[in-house]
């Protein structure tokens, strides 16, 4: 059942037991107080005639009683067929039935529990008797029995027509409510039809603004949701663009490393070797061999200085605090126009490998663009750590750049992402003219050794 429906049968329902429960108790209240009141007022006045009969035939038959006394009707009730709410009776003195008003009945009965709901909500209502006298005895009895059963048989009636009202009423109500109902949720099919676009990868697909406030927020929200998720999405695709090139580049610098530098040197090594085997004399094949060590000793510079850009050896060797000590100490030499200011707090043995690789990178690529971009004449490292996070702020008084402008190359953005893996926080702060304030948060993440 959609949400339409479900919403018209919930309105159809609560307003079919507001109906019934209040509608139905005061209808039924209504007509206990009328048909009371209309039995009442007949059986007073039907009372007052016939006391008045009686004290007339009782005078009458104190002095002659007519023929037929005890044998028929004295009272002629028969013509009072038309006071229906009163059931009158005359009996004999030996209680034959004479004599009734009630010459018909009903010849369609209301349902027996609309009977049953009237009786229990009109109780009792005691029948009179009046004897009636002659030559100073009892010639007979009237007995006037209150009868709501056509009183109940006319509430009946325009009950049953209040019910085909009602029910018309329910008929023309639902139709309303589902078409206000359906009306009201149109909205919905836009945002289902918005987020279809999303699944089908239609990145551009906005809400339109609705008029009711709840709506018009869910636009709002989705909207913005959309316009972070095309972000996302298009900051991945550049970011990933970035690394591509960035890899290409490193595998570029290293191969003209390996070939111009370890080839260079690898011929040298060759070319002194062939002159060791030609040599005729040891001076000239010691003066090769100390070029060939000259040259080797060169060689594991340059292949530590490979593997130092692949993969920091001090890390693995000496601790993340000994390999930050080295990298920023290094860093220093290289720029000693630079004043260097670090302090590192805790110990970070127990650390993931991953969250300590992070570290280490984020500090290397913050030094890497303070030397690039910064000009900066000091430079402040602070590393902290506690047992809920690790806390990274480096500070330069350099030349800065305008935090409204989104950058262009790969060093924050690089930075950004490798934070965001980690679930950690990334903020930087810069002006023009004012330095670059960077602070990260990454969670401690143990290791499982």
């Amino acid at each position: 059942m959609n949400l339409k429906l479900r919403i018209n049968l919930i309105i159809t329902v609560l307003l079919f037991l507001t109906l019934i429960i209040g509608g139905g108790i005061f209808t039924i209240k209504n007509a206990r107080g009328n048909v009371q009141a209309e039995i009442a007022s007949t059986a007073i006045l039907a009372l007052h005639m016939l006391d008045s009969e009686i004290l007339y035939y009782s005078s009458v038959y104190g002095r002659v009683i007519p023929a037929g006394v005890g044998e028929g009707s004295i009272f002629q009730l028969n013509k009072l067929v038309d006071v229906r709410h009163l059931k009158i009776d005359f009996y004999d003195s030996y209680g034959g039935l004479r004599d009734t008003n009630q010459s018909t009945q009903l010849e369609e009965l209301p349902p027996a529990w609309f009977m049953t709901m009237m009786d229990t909500v009109t109780g009792e209502m005691p029948a009179t008797k009046r004897q009636v006298y002659g030559h100073g005895q009892v010639v007979g009895e009237l007995v006037i029995t209150p009868d709501p059963s056509y009183e109940i048989a006319e509430v009946w009636e325009e009950i049953q027509g209040m019910l085909m009202f009602v029910g018309l009423f329910f008929i023309v109500v639902n139709i309303l409510i589902y078409y206000s109902v359906g009306r009201a949720l149109r909205p919905i099919d836009n945002i289902l039809a918005a987020l279809t676009e999303l699944e089908l990868g239609n990145l551009a697909s906005r809400l339109p603004p609705f008029t009711l406030p709840e709506l018009s927020r869910i636009s709002d929200k989705f909207n913005v949701m959309a316009k972070t998720l095309e972000d996302s999405i298009a900051n991945n695709r550049h970011l990933t663009q970035q690394l591509i090139q960035v890899q290409e580049d490193e595998r570029k610098s290293l191969a003209r490393e390996l070939h111009d530098e370890i080839g260079q040197h690898l011929t040298a090594i060759h070319v002194d070797a062939s002159a060791i085997l030609k040599a005729k004399t040891v001076e000239a094949s010691k003066e090769s061999a100390s070029a060939i060590d000259t040259v080797a000793r060169q060689m594991m510079d340059i292949i530590h200085h490979i593997l130092q850009r692949l993969r920091p050896s001090g890390l693995d060797e000496l601790g993340l605090e000994a390999a930050l000590a080295e990298l920023i100490n290094g860093w220093h030499h290289r720029h000693q126009y630079s004043e260097v200011d670090y302090q590192i707090y805790g110990t970070f043995n127990d650390l993931d490998e991953t969250v300590l690789i992070t570290i280490y990178r984020l500090i290397q690529e913050c030094l890497t663009n303070i030397a690039r971009h910064a000009e900066a004449t000091k430079v402040v490292i602070n590393i902290r750590r506690n047992d809920k996070k690790v806390v990274l702020s480096v500070k330069d008084d350099g030349n800065g750049f305008d935090a409204s402008i989104k950058p262009t190359g790969f060093g924050l953005a690089g930075m950004k992402e490798r934070v965001d893996i980690l679930t950690g926080t990334f903020e930087v702060v810069s002006a023009l003219r004012q330095g670059v304030s960077v602070t990260i948060e990454l969670p401690c993440i143990r290791s499982e050794k």
